[in-house]
């Protein structure tokens, strides 16, 4: 089954063990948790369409607040930068012709509703084009109000922002951010 975006087969209990662990109930080893994530990505493969590089740094991303505050055990923060790393320097080479990606809006807004995007990305393809809405996507405050007639998402349809989950940057922006929020530069 082809998805919008490549997930593995159980994505939703990992997932739902990520989310957990964000939100303070970790029903397994914390550290074990980051870990899976990073041997996950680091075996995935950037330019393979069938790879779940995407939901794999979205893991990282909402794992980072235990990294950055969650006193982890010795190396895990280093083993989540190295990986991170990779993954934004995959950017480099990529060009695409979208003004905008979904990186870009608020992260915590972005982990608050990322469940509800999940359903919609690890979907079948054609399903999660039946009425798709842009704030399927995206958090409805940044599809509010644009500062001005040309600024992305707010004039997008749900179509157009779904092409921007799947643009090729759109890993590697999210790994960036993470590693802001981790406060750590590109290695």
């Amino acid at each position: 089954m082809s998805t919008v975006i490549p997930v593995p087969d159980n994505w939703q209990s990992t997932f739902d063990s990520w989310d957990d662990l964000r939100n303070g109930y970790p029903d397994e080893d914390e550290d074990e948790t980051v870990r899976h994530c990073v041997r996950q990505l680091e075996t995935t493969s950037s330019g393979s369409e069938g790879d779940p590089v995407l939901f794999w740094t979205l893991g990282l991303v909402m794992l980072a607040p235990y990294v950055a505050f969650g006193n982890p055990g010795p190396g895990v923060e280093d083993e989540a930068v190295a990986v991170l790393s990779r993954v934004a320097r995959d950017d480099d080479s990529r060009t695409c012709t979208h003004v905008w990606h979904p990186y870009e809006v608020d992260l915590d807004d972005v982990l608050e509703h990322l469940p509800a995007y999940l359903e919609v990305l690890g979907s079948p393809a054609n399903q999660a084009l039946d009425s798709l809405l842009p704030e399927d996507l995206l958090p409805e405050a940044s599809l509010d109000e644009p500062e001005d007639e040309e600024t992305e998402p707010a004039n997008l349809s749900g179509p157009e922002i779904l092409a921007r989950w799947q643009c090729p940057r759109t890993a590697p922006g999210f790994a960036c951010a993470a590693l802001d929020y981790l406060g750590a530069t590109i290695r």
